[in-house]
């Protein structure tokens, strides 16, 4: 079901369901990448599909050339013959971005009975948390309870407004917070465009592996929006990715929802 709508790999000899179909059925395999550990295995000498990395065989034209640059060879040979075209798939889900949370960026957006949602003006931005907010853990936003702060003027026709207390999540300035950081004294812009051209794109970042399913694919859509709009020019945030370890306990990984981390002070000696 990975494979787009509806489509199957169709190749058993590298495909371990198509494999034990294939075996069960009776149905005819051929190898098409070889074994590198061991070339001269045959087909009635496979107990699995092999689904590493090798060299091509069985491949008329492509034989001996390695099975992921074969990958962008046929491709280019079929869209040359007219037999299909090169695409990039990917997904990016849908996800909230907003929080009941004093210490998230306000989402710059105010409520009016008559003009209905209307964006705070450029010139009012950016929105600053008052400092004087009381954090009582009852619930709810606590920006809702700073009377100064939610009540406002609309933009559009002057009457009173409200403005939005929730305030956004933290990975969403995670996503383009490498941009901010090349004009971190800019006070006038989300960030200078000479300097982005400068400093970007990043040349190393290193991180959890956990980080390469959102943080990073976000982080992807950031700058490729960024640059449709031209602020910036490249079209990846970073050059390379190095990830490190992570910290297990007793075969998991430790952290805070799992309740299985453990306390410093209780290891100390």
């Amino acid at each position: 079901m990975e494979y787009g709508t509806g489509a199957i790999m169709a190749v058993p000899t590298h495909d371990q369901r198509d494999f034990e179909f294939a075996k069960h059925h009776k149905l005819p395999m051929r190898i098409v990448i070889e074994d590198p550990k061991n070339p001269s295995v045959s087909v009635a000498n496979m107990t699995q599909a092999y689904e590493e990395e090798g060299l091509l065989v069985n491949s008329g034209e492509f034989d001996k050339i390695p099975n992921e640059e074969a990958k962008k060879k046929i491709a280019e040979w079929m869209k040359s013959k007219s037999f299909g075209t090169i695409s990039v798939h990917w997904r990016l889900r849908d996800w909230l971005i907003s929080r009941q949370r004093y210490w998230g960026t306000p989402i710059p957006m105010i409520y009016c009975a008559a003009c209905g949602v209307v964006p705070v003006p450029y010139h009012q931005l950016p929105v600053e948390l008052p400092k004087d907010v009381q954090i009582t853990g009852e619930g709810g936003s606590p920006l809702a309870k700073v009377r100064f702060f939610v009540e406002c003027t609309c933009p559009k026709c002057n009457k009173p407004a409200r403005r939005e207390t929730d305030t956004m999540a933290t990975f969403f300035d995670s996503s383009w917070y490498f941009l901010r950081f090349c004009s971190a004294h800019n006070n006038k812009e989300i960030f200078d465009k000479k300097d982005a051209q400068y400093w970007m794109p990043v040349d190393q970042y290193i991180g959890g592996i956990e980080h390469a399913i959102l943080h990073l694919l976000y982080a992807r859509f950031f700058t490729k929006f960024f640059k449709d709009i031209g602020l910036i020019a490249c079209d990846e945030p970073f050059t390379r990715l190095l990830t490190q370890g992570m910290v297990l306990k007793d075969g998991e990984v430790m952290s805070k929802s799992r309740g299985n981390t453990v306390d410093p002070d209780e290891s100390l000696v």
